[in-house]
């Protein structure tokens, strides 16, 4: 049976929370800060199809005019960003406005238990739109894919999850993977197991190595990146983790692993009866 890398991350997390998700499949309800996080990750698919389809457009008129797909990354985000350089009418379709548009269009209200709340909620993503923007718009982008699904083999396992967003440079693939969290530490980083599944899922779906692997947080006090990589024998140790944990969850080895830190955002601590919050 295929499991999705929020699987893994919730028996990581604490066993019993899998086993509550699951296998008892106990329903839990949205959170505030979910529901905040899932708009914002909408808002960043629509921009990012956005870019799609004008780059896609983009490159159909060159290869009218001069019969080569052949386009630098450079020339590809000049003729979507700074569009007005050209001639270009699509420097007004990739503004910080119409992101903020699109922000409105993806924002979900009716988790709020208030109006006044809800609005809130909607100014503040208001601002994390413009300081995306403002990341966005430091270097050329060549954007991929958003959203893009995976499904890859892992010691025959199959694990499968979703990449936010995926760009070519340069030297290869850049993986970006968007956070309305805290940011973590550059070691935490380096460690995580979930860009690890990304960097093969790149390899899987591209058929190269990804050149780059980058945390974006987004939040009140600014844009933070986490940049790392992986390493031949990192992305080994992770399919060994990944085949280990699902060793556990066949055995059905659902024992408890309560901590403060886990408790605090599990759905279930108000029904478990070790939570540690």
């Amino acid at each position: 049976m295929p499991l999705s890398y929020s699987q893994f991350r919730r028996y990581r997390a604490c066993p019993r929370q899998f086993e509550f998700s699951n296998i008892k499949k106990i329903p839990w309800g949205i959170s505030e800060g979910e529901s905040f996080g899932a708009s914002v990750h909408v808002a960043l698919k629509r921009w990012g199809e956005l870019e799609l389809g004008l780059r896609t457009e983009d490159l159909g008129q060159r290869t009218s005019k001069m019969g080569s797909k052949k386009e630098s990354v450079r020339e590809d985000q000049l003729l979507l960003f700074a569009g007005e350089h050209h001639g270009d009418t699509h420097s007004s379709k990739l503004t910080a406005q119409s992101l903020i548009e699109i922000w409105h269009q993806s924002f979900v209200f009716n988790t709020f238990p208030t109006q006044f709340e809800a609005d809130f909620a909607r100014r503040r993503g208001e601002e994390l739109m413009r300081r995306f923007f403002a990341w966005w718009s430091q270097v050329p982008r060549s954007v991929v894919a958003v959203e893009k699904g995976f499904s890859i083999e892992i010691d025959a396992s199959t694990v499968t999850g979703r990449l936010d967003r995926i760009e070519r440079t340069e030297q290869g693939v850049r993986i970006i993977d968007f956070k309305t969290t805290a940011p973590c530490t550059q070691q935490e980083a380096d460690a995580d197991l979930q860009l690890s599944l990304y960097a093969l899922a790149a390899e899987h779906l591209f058929d190269q190595p990804c050149t780059e692997l980058l945390l974006l947080f987004l939040s009140d006090e600014g844009t933070v990146e986490r940049s790392t990589v992986r390493s031949a024998s990192q992305l080994k140790d992770a399919r060994t983790q990944l085949q280990l944990i699902r060793e556990r969850m066949e055995a059905k080895d659902f024992r408890p692993t309560p901590s403060v830190a886990a408790c605090k955002r599990c759905p279930y601590r108000g029904i478990c009866d070790v939570a540690a919050v």
